[in-house]
């Protein structure tokens, strides 16, 4: 058996983080004999309950528009499916880096960022809401999975490179770099083809956009008789390769010019771990595209519209009927106030358990009615 220490040095960068170095967790735990502190740490986040909700949350679809399109499970494995391959490449940890990927999104509420903006609305004088910051509250505090301490205990720096999502003020480590563009590949690539699958875009459409043209051509010129799924397929896999490849070859470029040789002076240098110029340039002009024909949908506003209201009555309900909320929020009742127990019951909710309660607690006002899909 071969100590996780020896073979991390054997195979990672001057400048990627080694377990060895870890600033430990807030409260000491005996090292593994065979286990690294972020393996452990992965292992923690998808045993967690916050982690198994993620196969009933959102990603920009609900399960009104059926059952193919990404959950933030499913976004979730392929962000760390995109991180590794980018950590690997450039040696870098790729323990700590899936470990953070798993962790990046647990503490999105129900029905995506129209939750979120309902629950930071509701909380706009109690600190507001931010799904980057209840991941945090959730691994620190609001989980009970052990008896010796509050949350899970995790790393130090995956707190950190979680934290960095709240503010994006200083260079964080590279692993939490990959992290971050792995997730902008990710839901970019994925929103489009979901779009696709729904019929809310057309391949035609996005045409105007560089980036899929670049991948329809080299597709094109690959396979000149796909078409309908297949030919959509091939596209959004190129898409991927597309951007994973910049990444990689910009990355490399960069650190071979900046050249560090540990990991305090990546601290002091701008993020390394992103596209070129024009990937980047590329990205941004899908990401308008997307914002107007997909986020902005008629279809997806119906949903975004209703969704509001009724989340906004379920919040008001509990606010009143306090005794309705689970036991385990008392603790946070007691040193956070009422509010902030009942944003972090919804955020803990699924979407489907979300309209269970609204269904049980206020029949009156049921948001049943299926959308125009």
């Amino acid at each position: 058996m071969i100590p996780t220490s020896n073979r991390e040095r054997s195979i990672l960068a001057p400048y990627a983080f080694h377990s060895d170095n870890t600033a430990g967790r807030r409260y000491p735990e005996p090292t593994h004999p065979y286990r690294g502190p972020f393996q452990r740490d992965r292992d923690r986040i998808i045993h967690c309950a916050a982690f198994r909700r993620l196969s009933e949350k959102m990603q920009v679809f609900t399960a009104d528009f059926g059952s193919n399109h990404r959950t933030r499970l499913t976004h979730t494995l392929e962000v760390v499916s995109i991180a590794r391959t980018l950590g690997r490449g450039l040696d870098l940890n790729e323990d700590l880096i899936e470990s953070l990927g798993l962790l990046h999104d647990i503490g999105h509420p129900p029905f995506g960022h129209t939750g979120e903006a309902v629950l930071d609305a509701l909380l706009l004088n109690d600190g507001g809401f931010d799904h980057n910051g209840q991941a945090l509250r959730i691994v620190e505090k609001l989980e009970h999975r052990y008896p010796d301490f509050p949350g899970l205990n995790l790393s130090r720096e995956l707190l950190d490179g979680q934290g960095y999502k709240c503010t994006k003020k200083t260079t964080p480590l590279l692993e939490v770099q990959v992290v971050d563009v792995a997730d902008s590949i990710a839901y970019d690539t994925a929103d489009a083809d979901d779009a696709l699958e729904l019929g809310l875009l057309t391949t035609e459409g996005l045409l105007g956009t560089p980036l899929w043209k670049r991948s329809v051509e080299r597709v094109r010129t690959r396979w000149t008789a796909l078409d309908g799924g297949e030919f959509r397929c091939a596209v959004i896999h190129d898409l991927v390769d597309t951007q994973v490849s910049d990444v990689m070859e910009a990355t490399c470029r960069r650190l071979g010019e900046r050249d560090p040789a540990n990991i305090a002076e990546v601290l002091l240098l701008p993020v390394l771990v992103a596209p070129s110029r024009e990937i980047a340039e590329q990205k941004v002009e899908m990401e308008e595209f997307l914002l107007e024909n997909v986020y902005r949908h008629p279809k997806v506003m119906f949903h975004r519209n209703r969704v509001r209201d009724w989340f906004e009555s379920l919040f008001e309900y509990f606010l009143k009927h306090m005794k309705s909320l689970p036991e385990r929020y008392d603790s946070v009742r007691k040193t956070e106030g009422d509010r902030r127990a009942v944003a972090d019951c919804l955020a803990d909710m699924t979407d489907r358990s979300a309209r269970m309660e609204h269904r049980r607690l206020i029949p009156q006002k049921s948001p049943m009615d299926r959308p125009p899909v």
